[in-house]
């Protein structure tokens, strides 16, 4: 014979768990539209047009954005190939500068001059879903980080 479990039974671990992970609301990317470089068209960062996007964040005046920028084109590439879709957002700077180096990543990089998009410390790295909601973030390069496909792993994108 079985034991009828009362529901104090089946709902007190079930709200210990939820405490444990503190209940929150995941983080989500942002209500922002963004202009492209070419100027034909916007991206809104909380809708993800793949099941995965990544949002890398760069500025004009950021040294490792500019020795980074060829790597981060590979990673958009392998990216690509997998089903994600990466969106590069140039900002934080006057609006040539964030023109003159969004032209290092191509015609749909968004532009972001007033910074709206705010990230601590750039390169900043966004993974979302579909729906936006964050599911990793990274903030700057990582020091051993040499190959595209080194950085698709420490993304956990590979």
């Amino acid at each position: 014979m079985s034991a009828r479990r009362s529901p104090e039974a089946v709902l007190l671990p079930a709200l210990l768990l939820l405490a444990a992970c503190g209940g929150r609301t995941p983080a989500k990317m942002p209500e922002l539209t963004l202009p492209s470089l070419s100027g034909h068209g916007t991206a809104a960062l909380s809708a993800c047009p793949a099941p995965k996007c990544l949002t890398v964040v760069v500025a004009p005046w950021c040294g490792v954005c500019r020795t980074k920028a060829a790597l981060i084109s590979r990673l958009s590439g392998i990216l690509k190939a997998r089903g994600v879709e990466t969106r590069v957002v140039v900002g934080m700077d006057e609006e040539e500068a964030v023109r003159e180096f969004a032209r290092e990543f191509g015609p749909d990089t968004l532009l972001d001059p007033e910074g709206r998009l705010r990230v601590s410390g750039v390169p900043h790295f966004l993974v979302s879903d579909s729906s936006g909601v964050i599911l990793n973030r990274a903030a700057g390069m990582p020091g051993p980080v040499r190959t595209a496909e080194a950085l698709a792993w420490y993304l956990a994108l590979d």
